[in-house]
């Protein structure tokens, strides 16, 4: 065994013991040992008791989830001159709080609580709601969460080129002024939770109203409960409207996220493809496809993304890299053949969810071409890892390529898959795209109508499936603008999708794990816009350390490579992918409506696309005009 697979074991075993314990003592949601006495001063000046604190953050539940609430509340300074929806205004017990959605769809809304004092056994009851005919909204249908707060960190690629923390954050939203940073993200699924003084800690609410639900208005009581403070109640009601959404497996938005299993295996310390790896797989194809996911993100080479290290060495683009799921063998005559049982199970797993739109096989060109070109195989005899190097893709790097996609063509077409597969690369150059389709042509020309391509809008021609970096899109779409142009013709064209990408960059929008929340919900509505398909990321679950909770950052900008956190039940959802997913629901309802407003309503929704300027409204008001 090497030293650096001797180091990743003991990690593991670390990370292991370390999440068993946390999941059995975790009750605050900061690791914050101390804070100073100012900052205690500045947050007693912003509370407006000596007693329990509790308030709706914006004042209204339709909007509270748009915020991330501080941790540390504070005042307004003297130079904030217009009312702020970070503001707080103590919770009325005689006023009812309502909330609205159409059936079949997802409504988020949170809660603070906060007190100069120690709060133990922080927990929230939830009634059933009766509506004035007598049906009931049953109370297992509103999940309770708990707001975890993560550090901000520094990341290598702000001093490269990603947006830098400075023009990013919302200085409401990430709280602690140095002492530390943190900012609210992850979503606890526990009981209940403690609340140290002077600290803020918001409860999430995830409504999920049943499809077959009479239209209505529901009341109840949502209680509130701790080890100090006599019970808090509100009175709320939820205003269910006619319309219903489609399943998510039915919706259009084509959604495109990059699953990293290895990260799964990683993080929980399990072996690799084990049947307990496969069951933690399974947790979280469910909650992608919850979100409607429709892509199988495969892997047909070994750690197809590296990136510079250090003494001139290549790291994976993640902390924990993505292995082959195809085993290329050679034997000691020469001879190429193929392994694909890991390949095969992972995508009639994704399948098995409803994520079986399209099949994404990276990577034909790597991610990084200054190391050179390289295949990587085992010894058929005895299963030796060996790597061949080429400078430049010369005949005899073509030759084993051609021989690898005739025999993945044979296999697919055995599997009944061919037509869902694609060739995928990630922003390769269009020249380094030009070296290989004399590779495709020759052995597997069906693949030349099946590209799948993140880039510039100069790859656009080879691409059946093309994701467009935001940057590239035009501000407004216009006639005589050429980009424009070409996204009509994509649009008119019904075998092509066309969706957008984010990721280190913009600053806004974007959904870091401290962008400003608003940002996550307005992503659905700017591929409606510019009438896109719908949106990839890069990753969804590329951890940056065995702790990330700890330790935010590997390599990008916080959040850039994860949408959710790893738990020992499944992932752990965040703020920004609850409203990733609202955002979707968002998309699904302008198709449903047809309304002949919807132009109108979409422009109100991505106005102010930075969101620190953007009023919580905005959506709320544009689903009005939707829905009118």
């Amino acid at each position: 065994m090497n030293l650096f697979a001797a180091c990743l074991l003991i990690a593991l075993s670390a990370c292991k013991q370390t999440n068993e314990k946390e999941n059995i003592e975790i009750r605050v949601m900061d690791s914050i040992t101390e804070i100073p006495e100012w900052l205690k001063t500045t947050v007693e000046a912003a509370l407006p008791s000596d007693s329990l604190n509790v308030w709706i953050p914006t004042g209204e539940l339709s909007t509270s989830s748009l915020i991330r609430a501080p941790r540390f509340p504070s005042l307004r300074r003297e130079d904030d001159t217009e009312p702020s929806p970070f503001d707080i205004h103590p919770l009325n017990p005689a006023v009812t709080y309502s909330i609205s959605g159409v059936r079949n769809e997802q409504q988020s809304f949170q809660i603070a609580v906060a007190s100069m004092h120690d709060i133990t056994g922080l927990s929230v009851e939830m009634e059933d709601l009766i509506s004035n005919k007598g049906d009931t909204l049953d109370a297992g249908n509103i999940k309770i969460r708990y707001v975890r707060y993560v550090p901000v960190q520094r990341a290598r690629s702000e001093y490269i080129w990603t947006s830098p923390y400075e023009d990013v954050y919302n200085r409401k939203e990430i709280s602690g002024f140095g002492v530390p940073n943190v900012v609210a993200d992850p979503l606890m699924d526990v009981p209940e939770v403690d609340v140290p003084a002077y600290r803020a800690q918001p409860v999430w609410f995830t409504l999920q109203i049943p499809a077959s639900l009479t239209p209505g208005t529901y009341q109840g009581m949502l209680h509130i409960h701790t080890g100090q403070y006599r019970e808090v109640s509100l009175r709320l009601a939820v205003n269910v409207l006619s319309p219903v959404l489609p399943s998510p497996r039915d919706y259009r938005f084509f959604l495109d996220l990059w699953f990293n299993p290895n990260a799964v295996a990683a993080v929980n310390g399990l072996e690799t493809w084990s049947e307990a790896h496969w069951k933690q797989i399974d947790l979280y194809l469910k909650d992608l496809a919850s979100r409607g996911a429709k892509t199988v993100t495969t892997t047909i080479v070994p750690y197809p993304w590296k990136v510079d290290w250090l003494g001139g060495s290549k790291h994976s683009q993640t902390y924990i890299g993505y292995p082959e799921m195809v085993q290329w063998l050679r034997d000691a005559s020469g001879n190429w053949s193929f392994d694909y049982s890991i390949f095969d199970r992972f995508v009639a797993t994704c399948f098995r969810h409803g994520i079986d739109r399209r099949i994404d096989a990276f990577s034909l060109t790597p991610f990084d071409h200054k190391g050179g070109w390289k295949i990587l195989f085992c010894h058929k005899e005895n299963g030796a890892a060996d790597t061949l190097l080429f400078n430049h893709p010369d005949e005899e790097y073509k030759k084993i390529w051609k021989t690898f996609l005739r025999d993945f063509e044979s296999h697919l077409t055995q599997k009944g898959w061919l037509n869902k597969t694609y060739l995928s690369f990630d922003e390769s150059p269009r020249e380094v795209l030009d070296a290989i389709l004399d590779i495709v042509s020759d052995s597997a020309p069906v693949f030349l109508k099946q590209f799948a391509i993140a880039g510039k809008i100069d790859t656009e021609s080879l691409a059946a499936s093309h994701s467009i970096f935001y940057t590239f899109l035009p501000e407004r779409l216009t006639e005589g603008d050429e980009n424009s142009l070409i996204l009509k013709k994509r649009r008119n064209d019904p075998d092509k999708t066309t969706t957008f990408y984010l990721c280190g960059e913009p600053a806004h929008p974007n959904t870091f794990a401290y962008s400003p929340a608003i940002e996550a919900r307005m992503i659905p509505w700017l591929a409606a816009f510019y009438k896109l398909d719908g949106y990839l990321r890069w990753a969804y679950n590329s951890w940056t350390d065995m702790d990330t909770y700890s330790n935010p950052v590997f390599n990008f900008i916080q959040g850039d490579d994860y949408y959710v956190y790893p738990g020992k039940d499944g992932p752990v959802s965040s703020i920004r992918w609850e409203l990733l997913k609202e955002g979707i629901e968002d998309y699904e309802l302008l198709r449903v409506i047809g309304s002949p407003q919807a132009g109108e309503a979409i422009e109100r929704a991505v106005r102010n696309r930075d969101g620190r300027k953007k009023c919580v409204t905005d959506f709320e008001d544009a689903r009005e005009i939707v829905l009118k």
